[in-house]
């Protein structure tokens, strides 16, 4: 589970945050030990103690770019096969062509939704962008996200793109780097750090243990 104070990874049962000293909830109590050990702790902080990484904005943007691109082209073949112009065109749309492009617009809504929600809720737990750009999508807790959570967490983008993106900006200054739809789902994108814990000798957590 994460520390609710600091982020920092704490290995099941630890009854505090190594990093900061936070008591964990549902811990067990620690037997007491002899003043000895407990300088002797205090000294070496436990090796598996690793700093949650999160994604960051222009990683995030990245993964956005990479995405956009896999669905522009099932789009683009899609209004060639309905007779409309490229997406890429400049030219006005007939007037005769605005039915069809309207009912494009919803498919390829239903599509970018179902892309989101199905992989994001999946055990990649990203899209191609964000698994491509090393980040996976959890929730407050490291946990895989159902594929209600992702399909709130994709319409909720919708409510930042109504804010002229402003929605998009909180990932600069919220404590782990939640943008406006992550908050309003409950969700996290976070970058796992298995060369860390290699290097702690420790085994990278599963997402099951990882669960408060």
């Amino acid at each position: 589970m994460y520390c609710s104070r600091c982020g920092t990874w704490v290995p099941a049962g630890a009854p505090v945050c190594p990093s900061c000293g936070t008591e964990q909830a549902g811990a067990p109590p620690s037997p007491p030990v002899r003043a000895g050990a407990a300088a002797a702790a205090a000294v070496s902080p436990p090796a598996a103690a690793v700093a949650v990484r999160y994604g960051g904005f222009w990683r995030r943007f990245a993964a956005g770019c990479v995405d956009a691109l896999v669905l522009f082209f099932p789009n683009a073949i899609l209004r060639e096969l309905s007779g409309l112009p490229s997406p890429l065109s400049l030219r006005p749309l007939p007037d005769d062509m605005l039915g069809r492009s309207l009912m494009m617009t919803a498919i390829m809504t239903l599509v970018t939704w179902w892309y989101c929600a199905r992989l994001e809720s999946s055990h990649w737990q990203g899209t191609l962008g964000q698994q491509l750009l090393g980040m996976r999508v959890t929730d407050l807790a490291g946990r895989r996200i159902s594929f209600l959570r992702a399909t709130a967490r994709y319409f909720g983008q919708w409510l930042s793109l109504l804010l002229c993106g402003v929605g998009y900006l909180f990932n600069l200054w919220t404590s782990r780097r939640q943008t406006l739809h992550d908050i309003v789902a409950g969700c996290v994108i976070v970058r796992p750090n298995a060369a860390a814990l290699h290097a702690a000798g420790t085994a990278a957590p599963t997402y099951a243990e990882q669960a408060p």
